[in-house]
């Protein structure tokens, strides 16, 4: 097969999305050396493809930037249609709304311009609802990460399950090693304290981190003897009105990492006392697998896809209740090292079966067979 990717938006930032389209392309790349992959890329060709694209059997295509909307409704739609191919891979986001190539294959990976519309700008909200819309109607396949994804897809706009295929997200490799990253090294780059609670997200309104540091700051408040707080991540958007309510007390004992290296991650997880997910909505949630490959304990909200993703395996608390995550939060604290124990080993088989190179050959192997048809 032959086949052109769109890696532009890994030059841009890397979030889930973005990781989600370089693991998959990756994987696929390494165990189908037969095919040949057309990788098209932003400005330069990107750090995690410097190897690759000395293969043999891979091609490459440098675009330079422009306005956003532009570049991909324009500059990335004149290069994917000289492209000869038999599929055409957007995994980020989906195709441009008048690429007419029949193999297409966008992603979404959610619905929050549906489910969520105002934890996102209102022009934002009605550009990918229409680009979503014509995805679903006109690309060949559009896939996404999770069975609730698919299931409120499927529903919004009409169409049957098999026009949105599931091809879950996965573990990175830096989960599935063994690192010489000390908890030592980590706690001085970042300014960590010696125990805490942690949490991982874009620091914006979806991730609900509103409701967590609110239940945090109460339960100081009521004198509960709690560890620091961690929220690690990228501040996003409307950070100031998040953290607006937060009183001097608990700013002492809440503390904001920014952006942590990838390297980092296994570290920062694992010397956790508990990782706490307050999400209101995620098309998959790789944090929480994240956390639970590492051996730590995990308290999630129940929305959306959470559930899905984490299984038996964690703790769940009602979503939006801060009373709910007040109470799951002090009672999983006081679970003894035995049930702890008996949760975290369970959890991190369970992490582990959600892997890239399984998931790669799930498309690959839709792709063998729709040149079959």
């Amino acid at each position: 097969m032959r086949i052109a990717v769109d890696l532009t938006p890994i030059y841009d930032h890397l979030t889930g999305v973005e990781r989600y389209n370089i693991n998959i392309i990756q994987a696929m790349i390494k165990h189908h050396p037969e095919d040949t992959f057309v990788l098209v890329f932003k400005n330069e060709v990107h750090q995690e493809f410097k190897n690759i694209v000395e293969l043999d059997n891979i091609e490459h295509v440098i675009l330079p930037a422009c306005n956003k909307f532009l570049f991909i409704q324009m500059r990335l739609l004149r290069a994917m249609n000289k492209i000869s191919a038999d599929y055409y891979l957007f995994l980020s986001f989906t195709s441009p709304m008048f690429f007419k190539k029949k193999k297409a294959i966008s992603a979404i990976h959610d619905l929050t311009c549906w489910d969520c519309p105002e934890s996102i700008p209102t022009k934002m909200k009605y550009y990918y609802r229409l680009t979503y819309l014509r995805s679903v109607k006109n690309d060949w396949k559009t896939v996404t990460v999770s069975k609730f994804s698919q299931s409120r897809i499927c529903e919004k706009y009409g169409v049957s399950e098999d026009r949105v295929p599931v091809i879950y997200d996965g573990l990175t490799e830096v989960f599935m090693k063994e690192t010489n990253r000390s908890i030592e090294d980590i706690r001085e780059k970042y300014n960590l304290p010696e125990n805490y609670l942690l949490s991982l997200s874009t620091i914006e309104p979806r991730k609900n981190l509103q409701l967590l540091i609110m239940a945090y700051q109460e339960l100081i408040g009521e004198n509960s003897q709690l560890p620091d707080l961690v929220l690690a991540g990228r501040k996003g958007w409307k950070l100031e009105e998040i953290l607006k309510n937060i009183d001097g007390q608990t700013q002492k004992l809440i503390h904001f990492t920014d952006f942590v290296d990838d390297e980092d991650l296994p570290a920062l997880y694992r010397n956790a006392e508990l990782f706490i997910f307050p999400s209101k909505y995620e098309g998959f949630g790789l944090p929480l697998i994240e956390a639970m490959s590492q051996g730590t304990l995990v308290l999630s909200s129940d929305a959306a896809s959470l559930p899905e993703i984490l299984g038996e395996d964690g703790i769940l608390f009602k979503s939006d209740s801060k009373e709910d995550l007040k109470r799951k939060l002090l009672n999983t604290l006081a679970l003894s090292k035995t049930e702890r124990n008996q949760i975290t080993e369970k959890a991190s088989k369970r992490a582990r079966s959600f892997d890239w190179n399984v998931e790669a050959e799930k498309l690959h192997e839709l792709m063998k067979n729709g040149l079959k048809s």
